[in-house]
């Protein structure tokens, strides 16, 4: 009888009415292994980082799979195309600084995963903790040199663990353009602060990039900044 036995992804339960054992074998024979991308000097990325950089080119794909092992025994189970992401083994938590043993990929028409039993989490929730500890002292590796930064749609905070100095910059991002040292400045906080922020919401996809040009117009003034923030802040409930 059907969904008697469940099969097994990654150490996954899947319900057997929408796929049978040789099923689950046969999708995984499809996964390729993604080779660590590599920067100037043939540096290879290690860790988050080499998640996070198989991660953003597929936005403006949807039928993409994707695996991560990590050295700890967790296993990420993405669903690119539904934004769900699942994750199995370890210790139940991310470590911030990871050892990436693995990154696979599938690509496909109509490339979606089997149901899970496990109630899958918001994929968006992911690509924000990776871009926070992928690169955590330096810009992230596919923003070009010598650009400002847009934010071209609001991240839901109510779904990610963020503190006020996010909000903050933020809100000046949806107001202005930016450079890191710029955002910090504008925002109180260092530059490394702020470069962290805009490699979060630039793998999550809600930047836009412009090159910085010699007499470009200030950024918004103070006041401006300030009266959307406290107009963000009164929406979202913080006053």
């Amino acid at each position: 009888m059907p969904g008697t036995h469940p099969a097994t992804t990654t150490g996954y339960i899947i319900s057997t009415y929408d796929i049978s054992p040789d099923d689950v074998s046969t999708l995984l024979e499809r996964f390729t292994v993604v080779p660590a991308a590599t920067r100037s000097g043939g540096i290879p990325a290690t860790g988050w980082a080499r998640l996070a950089m198989a991660l953003h080119p597929l936005h403006g794909s949807s039928d993409v799979l994707v695996i991560a092992d990590l050295a700890d025994g967790t296993s990420i189970v993405i669903d690119w195309g539904r934004k769900d992401y699942w994750r199995h083994g370890g210790t139940g938590l991310f470590p911030v600084e990871a050892t990436m043993t693995n990154v696979r990929i599938y690509r496909a028409p109509g490339a979606r995963l089997p149901f899970l039993v496990e109630k899958p989490d918001d994929l968006s929730t992911l690509l924000w903790y990776v871009g926070f500890h992928a690169f955590p002292d330096a810009t992230a590796w596919w923003f070009a040199d010598d650009c400002r930064y847009q934010l071209s749609r609001w991240p839901d905070f109510t779904s990610l663990e963020h503190d006020p100095d996010h909000v903050r910059m933020t809100a000046l991002l949806g107001s202005g353009t930016y450079t890191a040292q710029e955002l910090g400045q504008a925002a109180g906080v260092s530059p490394v602060a702020a470069q962290r922020l805009l490699n979060a919401l630039g793998l999550m996809g809600l930047l836009r990039e412009t090159p910085v040009l010699a007499g470009a117009p200030v950024v918004p003034t103070t006041e401006r900044s300030r009266g959307l923030f406290g107009r963000l802040r009164a929406r979202l409930g913080l006053i």
